[in-house]
C-alpha cells in the first residue's frame, strides 16, 4: 500500500529519525514500517553543526536518494521550510520525489534559525505557509506523495494560534497536519477536535519526560497517525561512537570489520 494508504489505517505508524543508508537499513532490521530522513540529524552528523537552516536542498535531496537505494520502506523527508518561498517549494518537491520520497514535510518557520536560540522559532505568515502547501500539492508528480505541514507556532504564538494555523494547513489541503511542541493531552485533544475527524496528524517526540502523552498506544488513542522518534538513532550514535573512540584512545579498540558487515547484510 502507499504512504497516504498506510497512514489512513487505525494503527498508529512509528517512525524513528534516520539520517544516511546504514541508519535506514537498521531501522528495517528493527522491523520499522517508515523511517524520517530528519534535517537536524543530517545536520549534526554531516556537519556537526545544530539545525540552523545549513543543510541545503540537494544535500537532503543526496541523502534520500541514497536511502532509497537502501531500502524500501516509506520515507517522510524533512524539507524544512521549503528552502524558501513558493517556486522553492515547486523545485523542492520534484527533487525530493525523484529521490524516492514518500512523503514530505514542510514547516511554517523562517528559512534560517538562530543557533543562539533554537526555541525562539520565527514564523512566516499563514497566508504564506498555505501558498507553500498549494505549491507543493500541485507540483508533486503523483497524489500518494504525502504532504504534511508542521507549524511552530506553540513556541511563539502559544497552543491556540498553532490550532488556528493547523486549521488553515488541513484547509489547504495538507495530507498531514503536524503541530509541534504540544506536552499536555488537553492541548493535543483540542487539536485533534478543531481538525476533526479523518485528518491525519503527526506526533514528534522530543522529550517523553516532559509530556503528558508519549507512548505508541496513548497517541493512537488521543488520534495521532503517526510519531516520530526524530534523535534516537543520531544520539545513540554519537555516544556510542565518542565511548568507543575513548576506549581506543586508552588502547582499548574494539574489533573491526565482521561486526559491521554483519549489520549490513540482508
Amino acid at each position: 500500500m502507499s504512504f497516504k494508504q498506510r497512514l489512513a489505517r487505525p494503527d498508529i505508524l512509528i517512525a524513528p529519525g534516520i539520517y544516511d543508508a546504514l541508519t535506514a537499513h537498521l531501522a528495517a532490521k528493527a522491523g520499522f514500517e517508515a523511517v524520517f530522513l530528519s534535517g537536524s540529524a543530517v545536520a549534526f552528523s554531516q556537519l556537526a553543526r545544530p539545525d540552523i537552516g545549513l543543510v541545503t536542498m540537494t544535500e537532503m535531496a543526496l541523502a534520500c536518494d541514497r536511502v532509497r537505494d537502501r531500502t524500501d520502506l516509506y520515507i517522510m523527508v524533512d524539507a524544512d521550510s521549503g528552502f524558501g518561498n513558493a517556486h522553492h517549494v515547486t523545485r523542492c518537491v520534484g527533487t525530493f520525489e525523484r529521490a524516492g520520497a514518500s512523503g514530505i514535510q514542510i514547516e511554517d518557520q523562517l528559512n534560517t534559525k538562530s543557533m543562539a536560540d533554537v526555541a525562539n522559532r520565527p514564523l512566516v505568515a499563514t497566508e504564506t505557509m498555505v501558498g507553500k502547501i498549494k505549491a507543493a500539492l500541485d507540483a508533486r508528480m503523483s497524489d500518494e506523495t504525502v504532504i504534511s505541514a508542521r507549524s511552530d507556532a506553540v513556541f511563539t504564538e502559544g497552543v491556540d494560534k498553532a490550532i488556528e494555523r493547523a486549521v488553515a494547513y488541513k484547509d489547504a489541503g495538507a495530507d498531514v497536519v503536524f503541530v509541534e511542541g504540544m506536552t499536555k493531552k488537553a492541548d493535543m485533544d483540542a487539536f485533534h477536535a478543531a481538525l476533526g475527524a479523518g485528518q491525519p496528524t503527526l506526533y514528534n517526540v522530543l522529550d517523553p519526560a516532559k509530556t503528558e502523552v508519549s507512548s505508541p498506544a496513548a497517541l493512537q488513542a488521543v488520534g495521532y497517525a503517526i510519531m516520530l522518534y526524530p534523535a534516537t538513532a543520531i544520539t545513540a550514535a554519537a555516544n556510542a561512537a565518542l565511548a568507543a573512540l575513548k576506549d581506543a584512545k586508552a588502547g582499548q579498540p574494539m574489533p573491526g570489520g565482521t561486526g559491521i558487515k554483519a549489520l549490513i547484510e540482508d
